[in-house]
């Protein structure tokens, strides 16, 4: 089960037909689950909270989750004596993504008795990170709004802590358009639905998509294994296949292309593309002497005046976690592009 940041009384809602997911309200099982969900994140609070005065954080306002009065400010028109509790209230205007459609879904391909098996990470889960890291492409900025939600909770994670009623208080207090909000998240999964639909023609394709996905979910360590990762989802959309692994001068030419200024100038694009190229190579044959140099060429290239906080990361992770974020804005450009113009995209791969 994953619930989004948005709330409301919503009519279930297919996102994308051909994976079959969609968004709802909680089934009526899953209400009673989320109430104990959000009282253990009471009861966790509470004793934060006493915690936290007993050291004296004096200047940090502190307060218990107080459900009434997020009831109140939510406006939601809902008849409240047809509810037993607030925490009912709010469980049943939470707002999950979940595969509705399975029987028409290409997840068929993968599995044919179920969605998401229960030992893996759930395909809803994937797909909703994956629809937050293209809407940052340059393209999908002006597409999508930046209205794309992200999960505050899921039942995947049995280690991490509840933070349902977190999320919503601070939505409510936001100097958001409530109402206004979820309306644009909706039509923004809608758009973002019907782009991944209108790509996924075939079944080859869905196949290049689910990698895809898997390949670029909730990697959070930013290192040598990062850039390694990365880059090979980089050369399998942008190189020709026909060229038996070689890269020299292709990969120069045409990562350029997907690295949008003011982070790289222009005259340094290709010297980018050849360090990633070299630190690629090098990650994948274990050349630890090499790849330090070519982390000190970057720094010299990339990172001059850069202020280097040591009591944080070493500086060879300062380097890589520069790197990631300038491979990761690669990557959302080009899948932005495979989604929306898969022909240009392909034209470009066979040049």
């Amino acid at each position: 089960m994953i619930i989004l940041n948005f709330y409301g009384n919503i009519e279930p809602t297919i996102i994308s037909k051909k994976l079959g997911v969609g968004i709802s309200n909680p089934p009526s099982d899953w209400v009673i689950v989320l109430q104990d969900e959000m009282l253990e994140e009471m009861i966790v609070l509470e004793h934060n909270l006493k915690v936290w005065r007993k050291e004296d954080f004096k200047d940090i306002q502190l307060s218990n989750y107080d459900l009434t009065q997020l009831v109140k400010k939510a406006k939601w028109n809902i008849p409240l004596e047809d509810y037993s509790s607030d925490l009912e209230v709010i469980a049943r205007n939470l707002v999950v993504i979940d595969v509705l459609d399975f029987k028409n879904s290409y997840l068929q391909l993968k599995n044919d008795t179920m969605d998401s098996p229960t030992c893996e990470v759930s395909f809803p889960r994937k797909f909703i990170n994956f629809c937050n890291k293209i809407q940052y492409s340059s393209k999908g900025k002006d597409v999508l709004n930046n209205r794309i939600p992200f999960s505050t909770f899921s039942s995947d994670e049995f280690n991490e802590k509840p933070r349902i009623l977190n999320f919503f208080r601070a939505m409510l207090n936001s100097q958001l358009d409530f109402e206004n909000y979820n309306n644009e998240c909706l039509s923004s999964l809608v758009k973002v639905g019907a782009l991944i639909d209108d790509f996924l023609q075939k079944e080859e394709e869905f196949w290049i998509f689910d990698y895809i996905i898997n390949s670029m979910y909730h990697d959070r360590e930013y290192n040598a294994y990062h850039v390694f990762k990365v880059m090979s989802l980089i050369e399998m959309l942008i190189i020709n296949p026909s060229g038996n692994g070689r890269t020299v001068g292709e990969l120069e030419r045409k990562l350029p292309l997907f690295l949008k200024e003011p982070r790289i100038v222009a005259a340094k694009k290709a010297t980018f593309a050849q360090i990633m190229r070299q630190l690629r190579n090098k990650i994948a044959h274990g050349d630890y002497r090499a790849i330090q140099l070519l982390l000190k060429r970057y720094r010299e290239e990339f990172m001059i005046n850069y202020q280097y906080d040591e009591f944080e990361y070493s500086i060879e992770n300062w380097t890589y976690l520069n790197i990631c974020c300038r491979l990761d804005e690669v990557l959302n450009e080009i899948v932005w592009e495979l989604i929306t113009n898969k022909e240009r995209l392909r034209l470009l791969q066979y040049e």
